[in-house]
């Protein structure tokens, strides 16, 4: 009994404490410290995702149209006034006149196509002595021209290219015979009466990528010039007055055309770092050869008719020996436009300008044709480069 008891003790003392025991089995094969690799099976999701951004769009296409266009917009206004008390005697005058020149070219690959404008307006005021003694001051018309040329091409090289010129010519409003003779009897021109409308292709030198020397040239052997008058009122006076033709149009039509070669030049460059000094020339030049082959014979006849009827006039005029009248056909003389403008620049907005125009148009005037202005006064330029 006393064995079993103490067994008994000892176990009971054991039960009431607490115990902890940790067991570890492990591979004997097993490597310390080795990686725990986890395999990744999910599938590879694409985040990338593409979208529309207007303001980059935009911002493109202004980039875009910068590098293909450049464009050059230049306004000038001018005025001189003069007044004089009764003292110091001399006539009160006023003269305003002003100028637009507009320049534009688009480039994209090999082709090009340059657009040029010039709109030239003014007019004066001068007192002028009237029948009945007095004197009136009177606004008179003394500038008043424009072209529009357009020239689209296709490049050869960096220099060269084949290009097809349209140029078009012509004056604003009425214009009439002096200062005191500005009735509608007085009328003498108008708007697209006349007019000139050539058309040239041929070869474009391109020279403007130098600075020192930026000048074109376009050489163009197939041309074609014409003279046009659409206005009815004008075409009427001068029938009343016996005219046979109006501005190198016969009488009886609205336009004449002719066939020749022409050549245009334009030289336009800038000194200084403020360009305070400019100088822009630019010369046309046309020859109608190719009308006068054409029209040779018939030259000759109209020729010969003028003799005949002048020797006829000399001799009394004798109705019977009056000469066969042939058709109007006179030789083609060339005609050449040069116009010149230096500017010279005193202030920001302040600008001197001379501008000298020689034309010489037998068609229209036996006499070369000069005008020359010299001014000063508001000039703003606009320029996208």
């Amino acid at each position: 009994m006393r064995r079993f008891l103490f067994l008994l003790v000892p176990m009971i003392l054991l039960s009431s404490m607490q115990a902890w025991a940790q067991f570890t089995v492990e591979d004997e094969t097993k490597v310390k410290q080795e990686d725990v690799k986890f395999e990744d099976k999910m599938k590879n999701i694409s985040v990338k995702a593409d979208y529309y951004s207007a303001a980059k769009a935009r911002l493109e296409r202004q980039q875009i149209r910068k590098q293909r266009n450049t464009l050059t917009m230049t306004w000038y206004v001018q005025g001189v006034m003069n007044s004089y008390n009764e003292a110091w005697g001399g006539d009160n005058a006023i003269a305003v006149s002003g100028q637009f020149d507009f320049n534009h070219t688009y480039a994209k690959d090999k082709f090009n196509i340059n657009t040029q404008a010039q709109f030239r307006y003014g007019y004066n005021r001068v007192k002028v002595d009237r029948e009945d003694g007095s004197r009136k001051g009177v606004w008179f018309k003394n500038v008043d021209n424009f072209f529009v040329q357009v020239r689209p091409g296709r490049s050869i090289n960096q220099k060269w290219s084949y290009t097809l010129t349209t140029r078009l010519s012509s004056q604003l409003t009425n214009s009439y015979q002096g200062r005191t003779k500005q009735e509608p009897e007085h009328l003498t021109s108008s708007f697209m009466a006349p007019g000139s409308l050539s058309i040239s292709a041929g070869l474009t030198f391109n020279n403007t990528s130098k600075p020192k020397f930026p000048i074109v040239i376009s050489m163009n052997p197939l041309s074609t010039d014409g003279k046009m008058v659409f206005n009815e009122k004008l075409r009427d006076l001068y029938k009343s007055r016996g005219a046979t033709s109006l501005h190198g149009v016969d009488i009886d039509k609205h336009a004449y055309f002719s066939g020749g070669s022409s050549v245009n030049m334009s030289f336009n460059r800038a000194w200084g770092k403020t360009r305070w000094f400019s100088y822009n020339t630019n010369i046309n030049s046309y020859c109608g050869w190719i009308t006068n082959v054409m029209n040779h014979s018939k030259i000759k006849a109209y020729k010969r008719y003028e003799g005949e009827l002048e020797a006829w006039k000399a001799a009394g005029s004798v109705e019977a020996n009056k000469p066969q009248a042939v058709p109007r056909f006179v030789n083609l003389h060339p005609t050449v436009d040069w116009r010149n403008t230096i500017s010279m620049r005193i202030a920001k907005y302040f600008t001197t300008t001379f501008y000298c125009q020689m034309l010489y148009d037998k068609a229209a005037n036996q006499k070369v044709r000069i005008q020359s202005e010299l001014k000063i006064g508001f000039s703003y330029t606009f320029k996208n480069k």
